[in-house]
C-alpha cells in the first residue's frame, strides 16, 4: 500500500512540475509573440504618423511647407529641379535617397502632430498641418 501511495504521490508531483514548466514556456512564448506584435504595430504606427505635410515649427507662417511624406517618397515643394525623392525607414532613422547623396536623419520623436529629427547633429522640430 505504501508503494502505491508513494508512486501515486510521485506521479502527481511529476505531473505538477511538468504542467508548471509547460505553463512557463507558454507564457514566455506568448510574451515574445506579444512583444513581436507590439513592435511591428509600433513600426507601422510610426510610419503612419510620418505621413503628411510638415512645416518647420519655427516657420509656421512660411508660404510653403518644408516637406510632405507619402508612402514611399518625400516631396520638397520649394525645390526647383527634382522635388520628390524615395525614402525608407531603418530602425529609428529616415533615409532619403537624394541625387547622388543619402541623407540620414534620426527620428527623435514622432506624434500625430510633431516630428523631431536630428540631422548632422542638429535637432529640428516640425509640425503637421494636415494628414
Amino acid at each position: 500500500m505504501k508503494t502505491i501511495l508513494s508512486t501515486l504521490f510521485f506521479v502527481l508531483l511529476l505531473s505538477a512540475c511538468t504542467t508548471k514548466e509547460t505553463n512557463k514556456a507558454n507564457e514566455s512564448n506568448d510574451s515574445f509573440q506579444s512583444l513581436k506584435t507590439n513592435n511591428q504595430r509600433y513600426k507601422t504606427n510610426e510610419k503612419t504618423l510620418l505621413l503628411g505635410v510638415w512645416w518647420n515649427a519655427g516657420e509656421k507662417d512660411a508660404p510653403t511647407a518644408s516637406f510632405e511624406i507619402n508612402d514611399s517618397t518625400i516631396f520638397y515643394p520649394d525645390q526647383e529641379d527634382q522635388s520628390e525623392f524615395r525614402y525608407h525607414i531603418k530602425q529609428d532613422s529616415i533615409i532619403i535617397n537624394l541625387d547622388g547623396y543619402t541623407s540620414v536623419s534620426k527620428i527623435e520623436r514622432v506624434t500625430k502632430d510633431t516630428l523631431e529629427l536630428i540631422t548632422d547633429g542638429e535637432k529640428q522640430t516640425f509640425i503637421k498641418i494636415k494628414n
